[in-house]
């Protein structure tokens, strides 16, 4: 009967491994954000760390229930579980986050209830240290660790790419937009307020019920703010309902950038239904476009500093 509850619980943490970098995996943008947020590394560096951590919780998860390199597979469970911990008391303590991201966007869960289900995740896994590899043949033993590691590699970082390396194989072209509904837009009476003829400007044309433009507006804040930008130097053309927009700025910590209303037909014009759409300006000039894909750290940082 022991060692049927050993068998449920090692199965059982594998699981919860795996579960827990497929969600990660489904909202890598949000994760990789996350980590950025923490303004220890640049952005391209936030999501190499969230590939490896999803590919790591993919390979402890899957040696844990097919019992091969178990010793090692325990031991890095363990650690991973108690650096997380680590950094949940630091959040608890520093940043009083909603959401750690520990199950992705699609599972909420507090800093506090995710430091006691890793607690509990310990406890468990110290009743199932002293465990055995399957005995198979050397051929299925490395086939099963072969197959463990591409299982775990392939998802993060080939089905999910990083940002650069999507853009060395999608269409290297610059976004379309329309100069003229652009110029058109800006000389409307409710752009009487808004200058763009000196200077160096980022103006986002967004749709605030888009799910990626929520993204690219909360990466444009991390940047912003990690690398300590004028946000008078960035606008916002929304569409979208009045009750929408305060909503999303709070969501997406944009409240410090201006943001201007302007009507869904004037915006799909200028963007040719793309949203969200970046237009660099410089000297009132559009010289450079970007999607949430291409807009970059790099690129943000050298065009307004």
């Amino acid at each position: 009967m022991n060692n049927i509850w050993k068998i449920v619980i090692r199965i059982g943490i594998g699981l919860f491994f795996i579960v827990s970098a497929v969600l990660k995996l489904l909202s890598l943008d949000s994760f990789e954000l996350y980590i950025y947020s923490f303004d220890i590394v640049n952005f391209v560096w936030s999501g190499l760390a969230a590939r490896a951590i999803i590919a790591c919780e993919l390979l402890v998860g899957i040696l844990l229930i097919a019992k091969i390199r178990y010793k090692e597979a325990w031991w890095l469970a363990m650690l991973m579980l108690a650096g997380f911990s680590l950094l949940l008391v630091y959040v608890m303590l520093f940043r009083h986050d909603s959401n750690c991201h520990c199950m992705g966007d699609l599972v909420e869960i507090k800093p506090s209830i995710s430091l006691i289900k890793n607690l509990i995740a310990i406890a468990l896994l110290l009743f199932v240290r002293k465990e055995d590899d399957y005995q198979i043949g050397p051929l299925g033993r490395k086939l099963v660790i072969i197959g463990a590691f591409v299982a775990a590699l392939v998802p993060p970082f080939v089905l999910f790419p990083m940002d650069g390396v999507y853009n060395l194989f999608a269409k290297s072209d610059e976004l379309e937009y329309s100069e003229i509904d652009f110029h058109a837009l800006m000389a409307d009476s409710t752009m009487q307020d808004v200058d763009l003829a000196h200077g160096n400007y980022i103006v986002g044309i967004i749709s605030s019920g888009c799910g990626f433009c929520k993204t690219s507006c909360l990466k444009m804040s991390e940047i912003v703010s990690n690398n300590q930008l004028d946000t008078n130097k960035i606008l916002y053309f929304v569409w979208g309902d009045s009750a929408s927009v305060q909503p999303f700025q709070e969501e997406t910590k944009t409240e410090s950038f201006r943001y201007v209303r302007v009507s869904p037909i004037a915006a799909i014009r200028v963007v040719n239904g793309q949203f969200p759409t970046y237009l660099f300006i410089r000297n009132g000039e559009v010289e450079a476009t970007a999607d949430l894909r291409h807009l970059t750290e790099k690129a943000v940082r050298e065009h307004l500093q």
